[in-house]
This record gives structure tokens, sequence and C-alpha cells, in this order.
């Protein structure tokens, strides 16, 4: 009887693997080697005459003289290339080249979406008409994605001296009862909570005031609004200056002889009773030298809200930032929102708003961008800024809300931690002012 050829065990085989993927028709190969196969018994018995010499093994050059080299070859380089192939099928193609692929914007909003549930979009700027139904804007929140504001409320310059602090009053009362009746908004005082809303669904809402002119120069009322929930305030609104801080002005505006030029001393004792209670400081609507005193004095993150670097514009619906003072951020930690919307009366195109954003990066870091102004257009704007390389998952995350989360985590780790202020403003800062005030007994 003829002896029964067994390979060797350096003799490899192909062995058919059934793929899952349910589009790969053809069978691909990977080699085996027999030694790692559990033969039966009557093939296993063969193993100990080879090794006694009764049964001849193959060699290298029988099996070339049985199967000519090309052959294999051609067999080894089809069977790699359905592996690759079908490899390729499994992985589909890369999540980076479906979001710069103009073709697929359908893919990259369903991203930008995906991601908007993970990290809230804060909008830095919202101030709807609070004598107007709010219940159609706080349904375009939701539809616009959005999952928290920043929310000043409106105090006219004209009360400053009069009822500033009445009308602020009546602005926060009308804000939290407006609210109470969404049931898709509610309003925060951390960045807990703001995470917390966002997780269940909510758009969580920040208060603040639109200028300190409703503080009425008084320390004491500053710490009532934080009773009050307030978590934010524009130390100024446009044109309108303060005996303790100095506002930015356009043209249309007359500046008098006896108002400060920046931050007085009372002034930066407001920043600092502002850091012990916990509160943002925004300053996007002072003039250049309080921004850099403000920016330079505060012991905790600032904000700039509603704003653009002057070089791209300086119209008069938001704040015009010099550059030298976007430099300053990075030293601070705070944040700029840039306003996504409109430059004066001229709206501003997707790609006019992604050359700001990567403006002010370039400029402060991706540390100190967020965005204001455009709740209309966030979603098809971030699948834009998707496409460029700058702007990953992380970059985009800060973008969003990230960045504001961070400032609002580091103010609060601030608060207690600085002495109790409970100082007056000086009486020659308001000498000469109308403020109406009961003589001291």
């Amino acid at each position: 009887m003829n002896a029964v050829p067994v390979p060797s065990h350096d003799f490899m085989e192909l062995h058919p693997v059934h793929q899952h993927q349910p589009h790969c028709k053809q069978q691909c190969f990977v080699f085996t080697d027999i030694a790692d196969i559990e033969l039966p018994p009557e093939i296993t018995k063969y193993s100990e005459k080879m090794k006694n010499g009764s049964i001849q093994s193959y060699k290298k050059e029988n099996i070339a003289a049985i199967e000519p080299q090309s052959t294999k070859s051609r067999k080894i380089a089809i069977a790699v290339g359905i592996l690759l192939i079908c490899l390729a099928l499994a992985g589909g193609i890369p999540l980076a080249l479906q979001l710069r692929s103009s073709s697929l914007l359908e893919a990259r909003i369903a991203f930008i979406r995906r991601l908007l549930k993970e990290s809230p979009l804060v909008e830095g700027y919202w101030k709807p008409q609070i004598t107007s139904n709010l219940t159609k804007s706080f349904a375009e929140l939701k539809t616009n994605n959005i999952g928290a504001v920043f929310w000043p409320i409106p105090v006219p310059c004209g009360a400053q001296y009069l009822d500033a602090v009445q009308l602020a009053l009546e602005g926060i009362d009308e804000a939290q009862r407006s609210t109470s009746k969404s049931t898709s908004m509610v309003i925060v005082e951390s960045a807990d909570e703001m995470e917390t809303a966002h997780l269940r669904g909510e758009t969580a809402v920040v208060l603040g005031l639109s200028g300190g002119h409703a503080l009425g120069a008084s320390l004491a009322v500053l710490r009532s609004m934080h009773l009050l929930g307030i978590r934010f305030v524009s130390l100024a609104s446009l044109g309108c200056t303060t005996p303790w801080v100095a506002a930015a002005y356009k043209q249309e505006h007359v500046v008098e002889e006896n108002y400060t030029n920046s931050l007085t001393d009372f002034g930066v004792t407001v920043l600092h009773e502002m850091s012990r209670l916990g509160m943002l400081v925004e300053i996007s609507q002072l003039s250049e030298p309080a921004m850099t005193t403000a920016l330079r004095a505060a012991k905790a993150p600032v904000l700039i809200s509603n704003a653009a670097p002057a070089s791209m514009c300086n119209g008069s619906n938001i704040a015009s930032i010099p550059d030298h003072i976007l430099s300053l951020l990075p030293q601070n930690g705070g944040v700029l929102m840039l306003n996504m919307e409109k430059c004066g009366d001229r709206l501003l195109s997707v790609r006019e708003a992604i050359n700001g954003i990567n403006y002010v990066r370039a400029l402060a870091g991706v540390d100190h961008v967020g965005l204001s102004g455009s709740p209309g257009s966030y979603l098809y704007l971030l699948a834009e800024l998707a496409r460029d390389r700058l702007w990953g998952n992380a970059a985009i995350k800060k973008l969003v809300g990230g960045n504001i989360v961070r400032v609002l985590r580091e103010v609060e780790v601030q608060k207690n931690r600085l002495p109790l202020n409970e100082e007056w403003i000086p009486r020659e800062l308001i000498e000469g002012n109308s403020y109406c005030r009961y003589p001291e007994i």
C-alpha cells in the first residue's frame, strides 16, 4: 500500500472565511498554519510514523513541483486583495472624509446634531421682547438646537440716577415668571445645573443685567441681585457710563467732562465683590482703558459677549473689540462670544462668520472663543466649520459651550475666597448727579 502524503507543518493552506459584510460576495481567505488545526485521530496517527521515518513527508521542493510558483503568487495576491476590499467595506469611509466632503452636508449636520446632544450649545446673548409672547421665542431656541442662553435683563440708560434698580427688579420678576410657564426652559445658577438641564432636554437660562447702572452704585444692591438669581452683570451698556466705569461711545454720544474714562477704584471693588459672590463679569461695552483695567484686575475669567474684532466689524449693533484686548484673554482666561449674525445692518455670510471664528482663535486661542447672536443658523454654520481640519470634535465642543462651562466653573471656584466688601461709593463721584437719596441720619 502506498504511503499517504501528509503536508509538513511549514506548509501554509488557504481556508475560506465566511464574511459578515453583506456586500462582499467573494470569499476572503486567510493563511492558517495546519499545526493550529485539531486533526482527527485517523490523521494524527501518521505523525508518529513520520517521526520514525516510515512515511515520507513533503518538502518545499515537492510543493513547488506540484504547484508552480507563479500560480501560487497569483492566488496569494488575489486573496490579499479580496481581504483588503472586505475590510474597507466593513470599516466604511473615515468620518473625517465624510465631514470634509462637500457632497455630504447631511452627514455633517447629523454629526453636529449628535455632538450637540453631548455638549450644550450656549448662546451668549439672548434678548427677547419681554412684552411679547415668549412661547414662540422659547420654541425657536429648541428648534435651533440651543442648549443654554445668557439672558441680560435690559434697563434703559436714561433710568440711571432714577428708577434703574426698580426696572431691573421688575425685569427679573418678568423673566422668572415667563420661564416658569415654559416646560422646556429653566433658570440655572451654576455650570452643573446647566449641564443637568441639558441632559433633561431643557434649555438653561442664565440671568444677568445689561448694565452696571442697574446696580445704583451700591454693593448692597449687587448682593441682593445675586440672591435673586443674577449670575452675570455687564458693567456698562453702550454709551452708558456710570460714576465708577466708562462705557464705549459711538460718534453720536457726547462724553461729559467729569466722567471717568476707565475703571475707578470703586469699580475694581465691584469686580472683586462679584468674584466673591461667584458672578461673571461682562465687559464688552467698556472703553478700551476700562477693558484693560478690568482684564488685569479681575480675580476670575471675564466674558465679552455679542462682540466682534474691530478689524472685521465696527457696527453699532455689537461691541467692537481691538486686537490687543483679544490678546489679553489667554492671560485672564476669559471668553469672547462672537456675534455670528450681522455687522451693523449687513447680514454676515457663513464664510464671513467662520473667518471671524478663526480670526479670534488665531489671536486668543481655541479656549477663548464662543458663539453669540445667530440662533437661526448655528447648525449649518457648525456643519461647514466641521470641514476645516482645525476643528475636530474637541475643538467644536469648546466653541459651542465648553469654554463657557469652564469659565463658569472657574468663577464658582473663586466664590467666597475674597473678603466681604462693605464700601460705599465715594460721595465725590456722585455729587452733581441726580441721585434721589434719603438724607443720612
